[in-house]
């Protein structure tokens, strides 16, 4: 069956279009709903959705690197859908056991909190993000002791060869989200004060007063950010633009190459959340043995949402 690769940006602030510009509003709107138009077209039995968390569900008491849901809801941050998600139990479970047989160890979860870094993505490409049958898969972008980028390439080309080899009935949109420059802020574990440390490993209690603090938080920084002020990494168009162009062409061995300090460096902290769209493309690339057609591709530094935001599409 045919497969689909989408990845795009998910930064929280995407659904507080009154931070952009008229013009930089409209011109975003119009790429994601043709984004939306091409997946409604393209009708997927089955999503897996490559995404992470931001120490909202998932906090330093147990991190893993790589974790597959096999039961998943979601927290509502920044306006996202708070509800229990449509995971293919039964395609999880068969994916996990092929994984640990091709030698990459995920850990699982029958009760997965995720915030905006799954369902974002989601919420803006179908109409009921609850409803859409998928597979999140999770992998560490922000938390302590991130896996290295090739580790994300090994895990996509192993999802990629199960579906292609064992599920060839189901047409499968891989959806990555995350980055591309992006700085969002969060605090570093080891420059962190104790009491902050503290609060990291325990985990937050997610109150709708603690959500909406952190949301004006949030869209404060996003403010500032769009002023030219505060303390947040700038935005980096030219380190975005040669991922789009490696992404566009194939060439994931050339962005496997950069370092964890190197991708912090080059696109902040947020920059971490390429290995969504790593993993999203090789396991693309995997299942259609190297063969594709770009159908989109879109790019616009958006300070005041602290995110690069780019989107491509491509079609085996």
């Amino acid at each position: 069956m045919p497969a689909r690769v989408l990845c795009m940006s998910h930064g929280g602030l995407m659904n507080f279009s009154d931070l952009l510009s008229e013009e930089e509003d409209a011109e975003v709107a119009a790429e994601i709903a043709a984004a939306r138009r091409a997946v409604a077209d393209f009708a997927p039995d089955l999503v897996i959705k490559f995404g992470n968390d931001h120490n909202s569900g998932f906090s330093l008491r147990l991190m893993p690197a790589f974790l597959v849901a096999l039961r998943a809801r979601t927290l509502g941050d920044f306006g996202t859908t708070a509800k229990p998600l449509a995971v293919r139990e039964d395609v999880a479970r068969a994916l996990v056991s092929h994984l640990h047989g091709a030698g990459v160890d995920v850990a699982t979860s029958y009760d997965a909190l995720f915030d905006h870094g799954i369902v974002m993505a989601l919420d803006k490409l179908f109409d009921d993000a609850a409803s859409v049958p998928l597979v999140p898969v999770f992998t560490n972008c922000g938390g302590d002791l991130r896996p290295p980028l090739w580790r994300s390439e090994a895990l996509g080309r192993a999802i990629g060869a199960y579906l292609r080899d064992e599920r060839p009935d189901l047409k499968v949109l891989f959806l990555g989200s995350g980055g591309l420059s992006h700085d969002p802020p969060l605090p570093t574990f080891v420059s962190a004060p104790p009491e902050v440390q503290r609060r990291m490993i325990e985990g937050t209690i997610w109150t709708e007063e603690a959500l909406a603090v952190r949301t004006a938080n949030v869209i404060a920084a996003g403010r500032e950010h769009g002023r030219g002020e505060g303390s947040l990494q700038s935005l980096n168009p030219a380190w975005d633009g040669w991922l789009l162009g490696r992404f566009a062409e194939g060439d994931l061995a050339a962005i496997v190459r950069q370092s964890d300090a190197e991708v912090i460096a080059m696109g902040g902290r947020g920059g971490s959340e390429i290995r969504n769209w790593i993993a999203a493309f090789a396991a693309f690339d995997e299942y259609g043995r190297g063969l594709c057609r770009i159908e989109q591709r879109y790019y616009r530094a958006l300070p005041s949402w602290i995110t690069g935001f780019g989107l491509i599409h491509a079609a085996a």
